[in-house]
């Protein structure tokens, strides 16, 4: 079950890494410089029920995997370096679940809405420039624990 649990994951993690670096290099650039905020809410309603799902199955599969080497209970623990990825694993999820809520809810809405000013694209691209750290760094814990 663990091998099927970490095929969904990385079949996940192609999806919500790869579209948020395509997003962050070759489409926020022309976006901020055209000022084009249809052109961005487009790819955000397209991709957005893909990439979502594809966080939640991370979600689901990274948990389950987590507990497979390493019982929930034990997280807390001095495990040395698992430990560390474990913690790792965790923050990065705190912090693109932080990230991505604030995009939806403040900066999305903001441009949905048309109550948006002529830096919100800018504030956008920043917030995919996170998610993107974030997901790179989610990618390079997952790979250390193997």
């Amino acid at each position: 079950m663990h091998q099927v649990a970490l095929i969904l994951h990385l079949f996940g993690a192609s999806i919500w890494v790869g579209g948020h670096l395509y997003l962050l290099i070759r489409l926020m650039p022309n976006f901020v410089r055209q000022n084009d905020i249809k052109g961005f809410l487009a790819f955000e309603k397209s991709y957005e029920p893909l990439g979502m799902t594809a966080l939640a199955i991370q979600i689901i599969t990274g948990l389950y995997m987590m507990n497979d080497i390493a019982p929930f209970r034990l997280w807390g623990e001095p495990m040395g370096f698992l430990t560390a990825l474990i913690h790792g694993k965790l923050t990065w999820l705190a912090l693109t679940v932080i990230t991505a809520l604030h995009a939806r809810f403040r900066v999305v809405k903001h441009l949905e809405n048309g109550t948006y000013t002529n830096k919100t694209l800018t504030v956008m691209h920043i917030h995919v420039g996170l998610i993107c750290l974030w997901s790179v760094a989610f990618v390079i814990t997952g790979a250390l624990f193997r």
